[in-house]
């Protein structure tokens, strides 16, 4: 019973220290403040991991291999190639919704100094990930035509992360219109309506 509880807390530890950091960024979050949210001491909190890097790291590392078990399952159940990379972009969307701390790959270590030891970190993080990914869409043949379904997609998901707190209605003729743009001047814009 006492396993279970101690498993549960550093989970819930990390889930928040998850959430801090894409709002306020790695720097911008104390290990104090991870231990106010989650309602422990600061002392507990150091039982459970030794410093902000190791749990920083340890949130990353499961969250990586989370996302690469997501990204395999998404890409094996596509059959064409444009299904595929449907699939997996779709999956990575879902999975940054419900794990926030994915931000730190994108908003840390762009800093002058690489020598720092979560910088480089999270560089290693970013090219593993990024060789998995080409590992996976190895044999996609990229030079396909786009279909408006897989650029209405884009569209949707690209406008949704940017208006996602002025959702309304009409954003359905935004994403349309907003296809149709992209689609401008290729074969797909004659053809958009019929093959959605």
């Amino acid at each position: 019973m006492k396993k279970m509880n101690k498993d549960s807390t550093k989970q819930t530890i990390l889930k928040t220290a998850g959430r801090l950091f894409s709002q306020r960024g790695y720097y911008g979050v104390s290990m104090q403040d991870i231990a106010d949210e989650v309602h422990i001491t600061k002392a507990a909190l150091y039982y459970h991991f030794t410093s902000k890097e190791a749990l920083t790291q340890e949130l990353l590392v499961g969250t990586i291999v989370e996302l690469k078990l997501s990204l395999k399952k998404a890409c094996d159940a596509g059959l064409l190639p444009s299904s595929k990379v449907f699939n997996l972009t779709k999956a990575f969307l879902d999975f940054k919704i419900t794990h926030p701390e994915l931000s730190l790959l994108v908003s840390l270590g762009f800093i002058s100094d690489e020598k720092e030891p979560m910088v480089q970190f999270i560089q290693d993080i970013r090219i593993e990930l990024t060789k998995f990914i080409r590992e996976l869409i190895g044999g996609i043949d990229f030079a396909r035509k786009i279909t408006y379904k897989s650029i209405f997609f884009i569209s949707s998901s690209l406008l949704s992360l940017a208006l996602s707190p002025f959702q309304n209605k009409d954003n359905i003729n935004i994403v349309e219109d907003f296809t149709q743009l992209l689609l401008s001047g290729t074969e797909e814009s004659g053809k958009a309506k019929t093959s959605a």
